[in-house]
């Protein structure tokens, strides 16, 4: 998977100090490193559809991390942005945590097993303590894109 990571992170879809307050503002502020990505053929159907999710389910997993997720016909290919944010997001979290990492992913309709299997693997990667303490603690995008090159290794 680790080939995977490389393949869909790059640093600029990395934020370090997200500036936003609440969830709709944090997904906006880092759907905004996609706004004219040649994946996405359509960036107001992006965020328009990223909203919606948001509207009627939790996207937080729990321990300060959110995974807005959307997979839509005007997507090409799967796109993964990561933010992170020092103060913390108010996402409504089950658990009253404040977000501090949000790994937005969007991927092609055709394939919702692809998005998946990376909602799945992120999800994983998150739940170690370890991990999620170095990625929240990451200093800018280079370090947070170490850290995942490094898992699976």
């Amino acid at each position: 998977m680790a080939g995977k990571w490389e393949r869909l992170l790059t640093l600029n879809r990395i934020v370090v100090g997200l500036q936003a307050k609440r969830n709709r503002e944090a997904i906006r502020e880092l759907a905004g490193v996609l706004q004219g990505d040649e994946a996405i053929e359509d960036y107001k159907a992006l965020l328009t559809d990223l909203m919606r999710r948001e509207e009627h389910g939790w996207t937080c997993i729990g321990k300060g991390v959110a995974i807005p997720h959307v997979h839509e016909d005007s997507i090409r290919s799967q796109r993964l942005a990561i933010g992170i944010s020092r103060e913390g997001i108010d996402f409504g979290a089950p658990d009253g945590q404040p977000i501090h990492l949000i790994a937005l992913l969007a991927t092609p309709k055709k394939h919702q097993s692809q998005h998946l299997e990376l909602l799945a693997a992120l999800s994983r990667l998150v739940q170690s303590d370890e991990r999620r303490l170095q990625l929240m603690q990451a200093n800018d995008a280079a370090e947070v894109l170490e850290i995942f090159k490094k898992i699976g290794k």
